[in-house]
């Protein structure tokens, strides 16, 4: 059995006000500071990940170390892995998941594909994902339909 948290990068800065390339955004001050503050209520409230994996764009990598620290993690357990950047498939989250030998793994990622994957995952629907969200799914078997939400929450559902 595996629990994969599906994590939305925190707030980044807006394309049009960031001189550099859509993979260089960075978070901007304010979503660093509301993801902080979510995933220090989140390390309160959860089991954490054993290990998070990554897209390798920069406001996904540091959404990912923020979630290392909340949970006391170094930032070794933070893995970028280029096939979770945009346009990430289902199948490249089982895969990545699956190259490790844990039982709860974190993918921070971007929109649309976190919503159309987690919902592949579970089998169907419709799932809105707000910037900094995170959906734990377990997973009886590796396998696209065969999750079940264990829970979804964000920085703005949790109350801070």
């Amino acid at each position: 059995m595996m629990q994969i948290w599906l994590v939305r990068h925190a707030v980044a800065v807006e394309p049009e006000e960031f001189p550099g390339t859509d993979a260089e955004r960075p978070l901007t001050e304010k979503g660093i500071r509301k993801f902080k503050e979510f995933a220090e209520w989140l390390a309160e409230e959860a089991t954490g990940p054993e290990i998070i994996l990554t897209s390798p764009l920069v406001r996904a990598v540091q959404t990912a170390e923020l979630l290392a620290k909340a949970f006391g993690q170094k930032k070794k357990a933070v893995v970028q892995e280029s096939t979770l950047g945009p346009g990430c498939t289902p199948h490249a989250i089982l895969e990545a998941a699956a190259s490790h030998e844990v039982s709860r793994v974190a993918i921070v990622g971007h929109q649309p594909d976190l919503a159309i994957n987690t919902a592949a995952l579970l089998g169907g629907g419709e799932v809105v994902f707000d910037k900094g969200c995170v959906a734990a799914i377990e997973l009886p078997r590796l396998a696209v339909g065969s999750g079940r939400l264990l829970w979804f929450v964000g920085p703005k559902l949790h109350g801070g």
